[in-house]
């Protein structure tokens, strides 16, 4: 039997306002006032061609996920030739994936756990997703105007 604890479900509150705090200190050290905004819970910025998101969500009992996103390209159908394409991509990668939604987005992702992040991985994700995303955005923008 492995060491480690089986994560309990639930719902931390308190370790989720926590979190928000220290994203609230990190986007204030990484970004001049007006380059971010907050709408709920969420934080966006541009970067590029690019939307880039953060937000804050629950896991479970003694930990929370921070996620890093951009969407790419909406409705899109792709084929699997491109589906194979984007599994290839991933390998290549080192933080971050790229994958497509419930509504056929494609998203460049990266998921980190909330409980004792700190500022050099959190910029390191937030600058990784921004800098790939505004990479191939307008790659997969020209695959969803053939679909």
């Amino acid at each position: 039997m492995p060491k480690f604890n089986v994560l309990n479900t639930g719902d931390n509150q308190a370790l989720i306002n926590e979190t928000y705090a220290k994203i609230d200190g990190f986007v204030e050290e990484l970004f001049h006032e007006d380059e971010v905004i907050k709408i709920d819970d969420m934080y966006s910025f541009s970067f590029g061609t690019v939307t880039i998101n953060m937000l804050v969500r629950p896991w479970h009992s003694e930990d929370v996920l921070v996620d890093v996103f951009s969407y790419l390209a909406e409705d899109v159908d792709l084929s699997k030739e491109q589906l194979d394409e984007l599994l290839r991509l991933n390998a290549t990668i080192p933080f971050g994936s790229f994958g497509l939604s419930l509504e056929n987005s494609i998203k460049f992702q990266y998921t980190l756990a909330g409980k004792n992040i700190d500022l050099n991985e959190f910029s390191a994700a937030v600058q990784n997703i921004a800098a790939i995303a505004d990479q191939y955005d307008e790659q997969f923008e020209i695959i969803a105007q053939k679909a």
